[in-house]
Order: structure tokens, then C-alpha cells, then sequence
């Protein structure tokens, strides 16, 4: 006797709902939506708020299933710091004058801090050997150091000046405009002429104050730098 069609179109779909059964109904887990929520909670709660628990519960998973993708907090920040040093520009180094390839890349850095601040704790916090990518990147930029013949000695110095000025820069960039412009100008005449004479300079330029800090920062830095490793160079010769 033939089966009855609704009888089987009942069995059928009761097998399909008992094999659909523990499956997940969202998207399957994977590094992108980790680095995203990750990237999320290190935002709303801090650099010290992003446990695996908590990042389990963005991602509204087990911690057991987050444990599959990644094995540890470590790896967590150290997949972030790759995908922060994935956006920075080091495509002057090698071709450009050593000048011009930092500056690039420093704007590049600051550019990619100001749209996640947050993250200055985390670059300082994971070292370079948890990180294949991002060493290679540094790798790049003391290269180009080491074609324009500076000493191995002034490398790392060298780096470490400039980044912690593009962390404070990046940092200052929700100040506002005219933070410095006294409450009662007749008692700080002089700071208050200062303070419009920027802003003047700032328009002319048409930069925002923020850029046109960071504009004179770096290339003092730059500037003190070459003068300083290039004394000693000659002193060398």
C-alpha cells in the first residue's frame, strides 16, 4: 500500500526539525565577527574589560565556542593588533627619502588611531613576538631607517619617540578648538593674542588645529631626530 503523502510530509518534516535541532541560528562564528566584537568591547569597557567571558557574551556564544576559534585573551588582542597594523601605510619605505616615508607613515598611524583610540592601550600592551604581521611591519620601518645609514642604536629610540607622539596625538584629537583661549583676556592678554594668531594660521592653512599640531610636532621630531643621528654619523667618518 503506498504511503499516505501527509503522513510523509509529517515524518519528513519532524526528521527535519530533529536534525536542525542544536544547530546555530546565527551566522557561524569565525575571526572577523571575534575581531569586530572584540574591536566592540574594547570600546565600551576598556582594554582590561575584554575577557573572553565578556567577548563570549557579545557574541552571544559559549565561551566553550569561542575557545574553538581562538585559544586564548592573548590571541584575541594579538589578532587585533594584526588587523590594526594591516591599515597602516609603509609604502614609502625603500622608495621615498627617509623623511618622507616616516612622515607618510605617521600620518598613516595617526589617521588609523583616531578612528579606534582605544586601541593605543592594547599596540602598547601586546609585544611584537605574538604578532608575525606587525613585526614584519616594524621590520619595514627600521629598514628604512638602516638605508639612510642610521645606527642600529638610534632604531628602536627612533620608533619609540615618534609612536609615543602619534599615541598622544591620537589621543588629543577629541580636544576642542580654542582649549586654549583664556576665560578673561584682559587678564591673559598675552595668551589670548596666541590663541587667535594659531587659529589664524590653522585657517590659512587649512588645517584643523589638531592636524596643524601634529604638522609641527612631526616635523620637529623629524628634524631634531636627523640633526641628532646625523652629528653622530659624522662624528664617526
Amino acid at each position: 500500500m503506498p504511503d499516505d503523502p501527509a503522513r510523509l510530509a509529517r515524518t519528513t518534516g519532524r526528521a527535519a526539525a530533529a536534525r536542525g535541532r542544536g544547530r546555530p541560528r546565527e551566522r557561524i562564528l569565525d575571526r572577523d565577527r571575534i575581531a569586530d566584537a572584540a574591536f566592540a568591547e574594547i570600546r565600551s569597557a576598556g582594554l582590561g574589560g575584554m575577557t573572553m567571558r565578556a567577548l563570549a557574551r557579545r557574541l552571544r556564544v559559549s565561551p566553550g565556542a569561542l575557545y574553538n576559534h581562538v585559544p586564548s585573551r592573548a590571541a584575541v588582542l594579538a589578532l587585533l593588533q594584526e588587523r590594526f597594523a594591516a591599515g597602516i601605510d609603509t609604502s614609502g619605505f625603500g622608495v621615498e627619502p627617509l623623511r618622507e616615508a616616516l612622515s607618510r607613515w605617521a600620518w598613516s598611524y595617526l589617521n588609523r588611531l583616531r578612528e579606534r583610540p582605544e586601541l593605543v592601550p592594547l599596540i602598547v600592551a601586546v609585544p611584537l613576538a605574538h604578532t608575525p604581521y606587525t613585526s614584519l611591519v616594524y621590520q619595514r620601518v627600521a629598514a628604512g631607517f638602516s638605508d639612510a645609514h642610521w645606527p642600529e642604536e638610534s632604531i628602536v629610540a627612533s620608533l619609540s619617540v615618534l609612536e609615543t607622539f602619534i599615541f598622544g596625538a591620537a589621543l588629543d584629537t577629541p580636544t576642542p578648538a580654542g582649549v586654549y583661549e583664556p576665560r578673561d583676556p584682559e587678564r591673559s592678554p598675552l595668551l589670548a593674542r596666541a590663541s587667535v594668531a594659531f587659529a589664524r594660521v590653522a585657517e590659512e592653512r587649512a588645517l584643523s588645529p589638531g592636524d596643524l599640531l601634529f604638522e609641527i610636532g612631526l616635523d620637529s621630531l623629524l628634524t631634531g631626530m636627523h640633526q641628532l643621528w646625523g652629528a653622530a654619523r659624522r662624528a664617526r667618518a
